[in-house]
């Protein structure tokens, strides 16, 4: 009885941990700003700060935020069908044939996945550029169930 239960806790367990995507975010240095990109952002999570950390602790944050929901799902739209086809070959002849039917679709395998956009303009990039390798970048959220995160990556290159 007591591994049935520890089985069932495991399955639980990763069926949870596999229905939410792990949130990613990535940078990219440009002249005078640097771009962002965090994908995959779970349903309720709220993202909070964009940040660029200096070497001297100096916050600069993102502006021109922007959300994306993308929607995919497969299906189409329901309705009368009409298939057209052969059967047979050269030494049997060939039987054509029509048929018509009906339909019948779902959207059972939607998918809904967020991503947000930003920009943080770099008040000196020649400074950004001579010591790059010190900075950070900080994206700060806030969970469904009000719990507050912090996601962190090294700044790019220029």
């Amino acid at each position: 009885m007591l591994r049935a239960v520890c089985l069932l806790t495991m399955v639980a367990a990763c069926a949870t941990a596999a229905e939410t995507p792990l949130m990613r975010a990535s940078a990219k240095a440009e002249a005078t700003k640097l771009q962002l990109r965090v994908d995959d952002i779970p349903p309720g999570r709220e993202i909070l700060a964009l940040v660029l950390i200096d070497p001297q602790d100096g916050e600069t944050t993102a502006r021109n935020r922007q959300v994306v929901t993308r929607e995919q799902g497969s299906g189409g739209a329901s309705g009368p069908g009409i298939g057209v086809g052969a059967t047979g070959g050269s030494s049997s002849g060939v039987k054509p044939f029509i048929s018509l039917g009906y339909i019948f679709s779902s959207r059972q395998d939607e998918r809904r996945s967020r991503y947000l956009t930003a920009e943080i303009p770099l008040a000196d990039p020649e400074a950004y550029r001579a010591d790059f390798r010190a900075s950070r970048i900080e994206v700060r959220y806030r969970d469904i169930e009000g719990g507050d995160g912090l996601l962190t990556l090294a700044a790019p290159a220029p």
